[in-house]
């Protein structure tokens, strides 16, 4: 074998072998760094004595940052929404392979559109009817809460763009969001059941300011994604923890018990449970339906390309709906 080709093969191998002595953790940016490190870092921190290696967490300002990160190998395993997941798992060689679960044992949660309490505004029918006046905090491009979810059923399922509507619009993180409309720089703005639950109680301040206009369907709750060249092993140590924590199980003490479900209290969860690649198809359907409906309003494409690319994407949507 050629210097060269040792040397590619190194790289190739980087990731798995790395997470041999640490593990990268990737986090999203719901809200600041600071306070998305103050969430998981005593569950990372368990993690790593569980595991025997220095778990670090890796908080990223953007979705895009976290997909990049595990492509490159920067981190093995991510707490993720369910677009960027789908990112990672066609572009970054990750898999899905936990679920989390919410305080009442859910596996689903909801993205909603908040107004301050004083607004006017008391549903979806008066913000786009006062669309032109109104500005409007949207979620970064691969939140499923932020922008996904309430963009196919506000926006997409109207034949409409936010960006044609509001007066202005602002991408945000949810915590951005939320302090926005609690403080009234911002009309109306995308939020999820969960970090609003976790908002309220870590801004009490401002949890009379704000009320929920819309909510929408279920979504599944947010997945766990690894890399998945992980060794076998790392594998096997970390379902074991992830799966065991929070929940009773034999030598554990009552102790250490209440203070897994303390550290899980303050995340707004109750554990996690296994999952994999199939629970990001509601999202991967919507996003197709999206690019439909997008495609079908561009005039600028030729119609036969036009007619070719709608029957490619009616047919990944029939697939998919046939899983």
């Amino acid at each position: 074998m050629t210097f060269l080709s040792l040397a590619c093969a190194a790289l190739i191998a980087l990731p798995a072998a790395a997470s041999a002595r640490s593990l990268g953790f990737g986090l999203i940016s719901t809200a600041s760094a600071e306070a998305v490190i103050g969430y998981w870092r005593p569950l990372l921190d368990d993690m790593g004595e569980r595991l025997g290696i220095k778990v670090e967490p890796h908080v990223y300002d953007d979705y895009a940052g976290v997909i990049w990160a595990m492509k490159s190998g920067a981190v093995q395993i991510a707490w993720m929404g369910n677009k960027s997941a789908i990112e990672a798992v066609d572009r970054s060689g990750g898999e899905v392979a936990f679920q989390v679960v919410d305080t009442n044992g859910r596996t689903e949660y909801f993205s909603h559109l908040l107004a301050n309490s004083r607004s006017q505004l008391t549903g979806v029918d008066d913000v786009f009817a006062k669309a032109s006046e109104l500005t409007f905090g949207d979620g970064d491009l691969n939140s499923t809460s932020g922008h996904v979810i309430p963009g196919y059923y506000l926006f997409t399922a109207r034949g409409l763009d936010p960006r044609d509507i509001f007066k202005r619009v602002l991408q945000n993180n949810h915590e951005n969001n939320f302090l926005g409309v609690a403080e009234g720089r911002i009309d109306v703005a995308t939020s999820n059941s969960v970090d609003l639950e976790r908002f309220l109680a870590s801004h009490p301040n401002r949890s009379r300011s704000v009320k929920i206009i819309w909510t929408s369907p279920p979504i599944p709750s947010d997945p766990i994604v690894w890399r998945s060249d992980l060794p076998a092993a790392l594998k096997a140590k970390i379902r074991k923890f992830l799966l065991d924590y929070g929940r009773p199980s034999p030598g554990k003490s009552p102790p250490r018990l209440a203070g897994e479900a303390a550290i899980l209290a303050t995340m707004a969860r109750s554990g996690f449970r296994e999952s994999d690649n199939r629970q990001l198809i509601p999202i991967r359907i919507i996003e197709l339906h999206r690019q439909r409906s997008h495609l079908l309003a561009n005039d600028a494409i030729d119609p036969d390309e036009r007619l070719r690319r709608l029957e490619d994407l009616d047919a990944q949507i029939q697939a998919l709906e046939n899983r």
